[in-house]
């Protein structure tokens, strides 16, 4: 990956010594690859009056060097808390096991100290809630400016010519680096946690939600932005998202979780083009798509029911409650985790795939479960 060179006129400005420094910053950072992450066998329960909540139960993937990956799954699968354990951000009192390895470090269970050596420049995060991740109280530039110099030991005046190069990156303008967050729209306040997430150029971001709470236009903004960064960073990336369309612009990848458990994963072509799980089935039946000329355009399918109580999780398929193909064993045996090529999904009946695929694309199929059928 070759050298940032993004020159504002506020840098231009900026005195020799000063730019010969961000230089040699940026040829550093520039020199970082992108991360290897490989999460294995991860459990999290969180701790309430009323017994452990079971948010993640074994869910292992992969994040290979300049990759994207999707992590997708209706609100409440446990797709934030994975992202939140990765970084160390889960409530005390949580119980998190597995494994998972960055580049061969293990980064679960990190003391505080060891966890501010791997944030920002090995592993970030580009928060759901960017006014929530931004002090009020500082202007934006100087944020950015305390968190390059927490890992490099930069002047201050260097920090800050590199924060307008993020800030171009991001297509704002290095002026309102001065300002503070309440000044910014919410499209600006998201650039702005994006632009501080690049500025050590970490070898994985994790995206969580990036565009939640944007209307529909700044949504594919941000994430034209995204997409446009990480072809040019080639940084290794997880996007949280419950949108399928976003997943299938942007990720190679894609884990799809439901109540907690990974039900598919596999290349996301593959995952989107011929599912193998009813769960993902679903999820396609309820995004809307092109019509194709000819043909009469194809009706939104919602998925009846809601997600099991993970503080009592059902036994067997987490699933089976709202799955139109569940049989009796679905109830009462957890499916192992089968691999079909490079796809693989947890169901009893994956070999039956085919059959549900177009029993899954008729409404009918899913207002009989609906109905209680």
């Amino acid at each position: 990956m070759t050298s940032t060179s993004l020159a504002t006129p506020e840098n231009r400005t900026a005195s020799p010594a000063t730019m010969q420094a961000l230089a040699t910053l940026n040829d550093r950072l520039a020199a970082k690859p992108a991360a290897h992450l490989r999460v294995e066998k991860l459990s999290i329960a969180y701790s309430t009056a009323r017994g452990p909540f079971h948010a993640v139960d074994d869910v292992s993937f992969e994040v290979k060097p300049g990759t994207n990956l999707g992590l997708v799954g209706e609100s409440g699968c446990g797709k934030s808390t994975v992202i939140k354990a990765l970084i160390g951000l889960q409530p005390e009192g949580t119980k998190v096991s597995g494994q998972a390895l960055l580049d061969g470090q293990e980064i679960l269970g990190l003391s505080e100290r060891a966890l501010q050596d791997v944030r920002w420049t090995k592993i970030s995060l580009i928060t759901q809630s960017a006014m929530n991740s931004l002090d009020p109280v500082y202007c934006i530039g100087d944020q950015i400016c305390e968190a390059i110099q927490a890992h490099e030991s930069v002047s201050r005046a260097t920090a800050w010519a590199r924060a307008e190069e993020m800030f171009a990156l991001v297509g704002l303008p290095a002026s309102r680096l001065h300002d503070f967050p309440h000044q910014f729209s919410g499209g600006m306040r998201q650039r702005t946690v994006i632009a501080m997430a690049l500025a050590l150029n970490a070898g994985m971001l994790l995206a969580d939600e990036p565009t939640t709470a944007l209307d529909p236009i700044m949504q594919s903004q941000i994430m034209s932005r995204i997409r446009g960064i990480h072809e040019h960073m080639r940084r290794s990336m997880i996007l949280v998202t419950h949108d399928i369309a976003v997943v299938a612009e942007t990720c190679e990848n894609t884990v799809v979780m439901y109540a907690g458990k990974v039900a598919e994963k596999g290349p996301t072509t593959d995952v989107l083009a011929r599912p193998l799980h009813p769960y993902t089935m679903g999820l396609q039946n309820a995004f809307p798509r092109l019509p194709v000329k000819g043909q009469p355009r194809q009706a939104l399918i919602s998925i009846p029911g809601i997600v099991p109580n993970l503080l009592r999780p059902p036994p067997g398929c987490r699933f089976a409650g709202r799955c139109p193909f569940a049989t009796e064993r679905c109830h009462i045996e957890a499916p192992a985790v089968t691999a079909v090529g490079a796809q693989s999904a947890a169901c009893h009946y994956i070999d039956r795939a085919p059959e549900f695929r177009e029993a899954a694309a008729r409404p009918e199929t899913w207002r009989k479960l609906g109905a209680g059928a």
